[in-house]
């Protein structure tokens, strides 16, 4: 196995993928002729350009506020709205990427014993940051913050820290639905840690504190459109399957709408090496198991794998397990594997700037 990698190397790796992003969107916008700014406001960063600049309308609702009304919007006012809010999105969610980079380095080089919450191989590293849509977690989207703010509840409720895992557990449930998942692994990572006899009353505690924070949340949906589940209900107009049953169908594309190629074919293969990962997790963390199978489940009531791309962009210990666990084959499987991995993820964010759906 590869050496444990130093921040420096994360780093690099991290300024090689967004090099490479930056130029394909730009070479692209070129080649085709159209503005690089178009290309940079596809699908949702097109409703996150609407949220900073108008606010909330409808359906917009389905997105989560924290992002684009408490982060970029704050910023592109001060800036007197000069700099186009994709762009702005652009700058904010590279810089929090790096930060968590920086974040998850240091706070691995500071244990004396490893994590599952930080890889130990460079290869570890090579597979977050060029999994499929890893273009999202520098471009205008909530994946950046998030990836953020589940590092810190996660870390924190590691090593047994109630108020910062409260703190950033609550933020998460502000920024996307996963969130809710994270804050139900940091509570079961808090008990795991805490004293026999106060493994519930940490657990409830910061159930209790996540659940005022998704409070909070019907409140302002509430005070601003008249609806306090005003996120879920404008997320009832998305596909969903029919029953209990084709929602389980997903699974080996048991649907009649499905197709086992392509693009579907390579989100569901995801969707089985996040599950192999979360499985291989179970013995060093249950909870982060936990975190693994909730994330692709609530992907099946959809009835096929839309965004697996993108929400497995954010399951940083899933993706740090299958690039260590490549990190130990023979060197031709771990050459061949990068070679697809790069292939996919160059193609995946090409995709975005030409309005495919990449996610």
């Amino acid at each position: 196995m590869s050496p444990r990698p130093g921040l420096r190397v994360a780093l690099g790796l991290s300024a090689l993928m967004l090099v490479h992003h930056f130029v394909l969107w730009a070479w692209t916008a070129f080649h085709r002729g159209f503005p690089l700014l178009q290309g940079l406001e596809r699908w949702d960063s097109a409703h996150y350009d609407t949220l900073v600049t108008q606010g909330y309308v409808s359906p917009l609702w389905a997105f989560l506020p924290l992002y684009p009304l408490a982060v970029v919007r704050p910023v592109y006012a001060l800036l007197g709205g000069a700099v186009p809010p994709q762009v702005l999105g652009c700058v904010l969610s590279t810089a929090l990427l790096l930060a968590f980079v920086v974040w998850v380095g240091r706070w691995d080089a500071s244990r004396e014993t490893a994590s599952p919450l930080a890889p130990r191989t460079v290869w570890g590293w090579f597979f977050f940051l060029f999994s499929p849509a890893s273009f999202a977690l520098h471009s205008h989207h909530t994946e950046a913050l998030f990836l953020l703010l589940s590092f810190g509840a996660l870390a924190s409720a590691w090593t047994g820290r109630f108020g910062w895992t409260a703190l950033f557990a609550g933020l998460c449930v502000l920024t996307r639905n996963q969130g809710v998942f994270v804050a139900v692994v940091a509570a079961l990572l808090l008990a795991e840690r805490a004293e026999p006899g106060r493994k519930l009353v940490r657990f409830a505690g910061l159930g209790a504190l996540s659940l005022a924070a998704y409070g909070g949340l019907m409140v302002f949906e509430w005070l601003s459109s008249g609806d306090p589940l005003a996120h879920l209900h404008a997320q009832e107009s998305w596909s969903h399957a029919g029953s209990a049953w084709e929602a389980l169908r997903t699974l080996w594309y048991g649907n009649p709408w499905q197709v086992a190629r392509g693009w579907p074919l390579l989100r569901g293969i995801l969707c089985a090496l996040v599950l192999v990962a979360s499985v291989a997790l179970f013995r060093r963390s249950r909870p982060l198991f936990l975190y693994g199978v909730l994330s692709v489940a609530v992907m099946l009531p959809q009835g096929d794998f839309h965004n697996a791309f993108r929400f497995g962009a954010v399951l940083f210990p899933m993706l740090f397990w299958l690039g260590d666990w490549v990190a130990s084959r023979p060197a031709l499987l771990r050459w061949t594997v990068a070679l697809l991995t790069l292939w996919l993820n160059h193609r995946v964010t090409h995709g975005f700037v030409i309005g495919v759906w990449a996610y």
